[in-house]
């Protein structure tokens, strides 16, 4: 653990020396993911002005692998996003908004309109 640790330490300093500017990882193209019979469309949410009444509900707080396993055991679900930053406002030209934090999850019939997330969310598509 204490060598753990001095690692850390180490790198954390080695960063802060190299007095560096701005992280760069996201330029790197992120490769689909498919798990459990659904794809992972990264950095996406069901768009806010589309038509949600194809939600069928939304699980709160919960883990990735959690979401999976209430997906798979419904076979009317068809997508769902998964809310991994801290928190995520859908707002609407009519005043109102949905608010998701993370670990929330929604789950839809029918198709996918997406909307972009980056950082925020999430999409799976049954396969």
């Amino acid at each position: 653990m204490k060598k753990l640790l001095f690692s850390l330490c180490v790198a954390c300093g080695s960063l802060a020396a190299a007095n560096l500017t701005q992280d760069i990882t996201a330029e790197i193209p992120e490769i689909p993911q498919s798990r459990n019979g659904f794809k992972k469309v990264p950095n996406v949410a069901q768009y806010k002005m589309a038509d949600w009444s194809q939600a069928i509900g939304i699980s709160k707080g919960i883990s990735l692998d959690e979401a999976y396993k209430i997906a798979n055991d419904n076979p009317e679900i068809t997508f769902f996003f998964y809310t991994k930053g801290g928190q995520m406002v859908l707002e609407r030209e009519d005043g109102t908004y949905r608010v998701f934090r993370h670990g929330d999850t929604v789950f839809f019939s029918g198709n996918p309109w997406w909307g972009s997330a980056p950082g925020l969310a999430d999409g799976y598509v049954r396969e």
